[in-house]
């Protein structure tokens, strides 16, 4: 084992004490947003609020607290781990980097205005779209948001290697006047670099690059459901799938082919509990259920695996999935009392068991 990770273990397990517990987050469910204010002021994001205070009311106020809160915490993340792994968690950060440039394509195309601030990148009704927790600054972004259109984005994102992506496909935007194309191709280089940042140091990092595979797996799994519940054949589908994951692209196919959406999810039944999904699905046609039950069961399934891993990078991701988890929940919280989302739904969208 690599002796250099000693170090970067002491920092992580010293900074996930400030965690929430479960019980803690489950106690918010219900309680008006100034309630929420308040507990949370008597936590770690006491600071984070009171930095926020004078510029943001709620929701966006917890919102925004959430999201710096994230960002403070993977610059732990990034300065505690030893170099030979700080490429990974560069090429794991940039995850934010591509849903800030995804934010920008989408506001242009749609003729919306965006603006950044400190921390956070927002709608022009400071509604908060995304954060700078990764690789390219604030104002990098600054520069970005007053290009005058997309192709200017794009060109000015080749010397991060962003920008060649999508010029791939500036023909086909041009013609059909479709973004779909560029959005999936940032996601498919993002996957990409994370893969092959992927290093075996100390030859314990295997629990880790299956993770990121199954990772591949949902995202694309998201994709079947969607072409099924649209009736898009599968042709229409195959490039925006990403052939990183355990699941082949055959395979796949194979899932789409089974019948319905539930049809599909009762073939996945022995990887993922996807029976509260399919109800609420069979009863609204609502897939967002999906998504945050195939996360919190790849969360369950890992995390604590990568926890245990004291002298390596696996300890590392743990805190950063762990991050993302109580900032993922506090939102689902702050966002389901905004619009009065009844408690037993909330329930199923937390992220539990991490």
């Amino acid at each position: 084992m690599d002796s250099t990770y000693s170090g970067s273990y002491g920092r992580i397990k010293v900074a996930q004490t400030e965690f929430l517990s479960d019980s803690f987050i489950h106690g918010l469910m219900g309680s008006s947003l100034d309630d929420i204010t308040r507990t949370l002021s008597a936590t770690i994001y006491k600071e984070d609020i009171n930095a926020l205070y004078s510029l943001y009311a709620n929701p966006e106020l917890l919102e925004m607290a959430a999201n710096r809160r994230l960002v403070a915490r993977n610059k732990i993340a990034l300065f505690a781990a030893p170099p030979m792994a700080s490429d990974l968690l560069k090429a794991y950060m940039s995850k934010w980097d591509v849903q800030n440039i995804k934010s920008v394509i989408t506001s242009k195309y749609l003729g919306y205005d965006v603006k950044e601030t400190e921390t956070f990148l927002v709608s022009f009704r400071d509604v908060p779209l995304g954060i700078f927790g990764g690789i390219i600054g604030n104002d990098d972004f600054r520069i970005l948001i007053n290009q005058p259109n997309i192709e200017a984005v794009a060109e000015n994102l080749t010397r991060f290697g962003y920008g060649q992506q999508m010029l791939q496909y500036l023909d086909s935007y041009r013609k059909d006047n479709d973004i779909a194309p560029m959005l999936q191709a940032l996601d498919r280089y993002y996957y990409t670099r994370l893969i092959s940042a992927l290093r075996f140091f100390n030859g314990d990092e295997g629990p880790l690059i299956r993770f990121f595979r199954e990772e591949v797996d949902n995202k694309n799994i998201m994709i079947i459901f969607a072409a099924k519940d649209m009736q898009v054949p599968f042709d229409k589908v195959r490039d925006q799938l990403i052939a990183m994951g355990n699941m082949s692209i055959d395979g796949l196919q194979s899932l789409y082919s089974s019948g319905s959406v539930a049809d599909i999810a009762s073939k996945l039944q022995d990887r993922y509990d996807l029976h509260a999904a399919v109800e609420t699905y069979s009863k609204e046609g609502d897939l967002r259920l999906f998504e945050s039950q195939l996360r919190a069961s790849l969360l369950r399934r890992y995390v604590e695996v990568l926890s245990s891993q004291a002298l390596s990078v696996g300890s590392t991701f743990a805190y950063i999935l762990r991050s993302e988890r109580e900032r993922d929940n506090i939102r689902t919280i702050v966002i389901s009392n905004s619009y009065s989302i009844e408690q037993k739904r909330t329930e199923e969208m937390l992220l539990g068991g991490a």
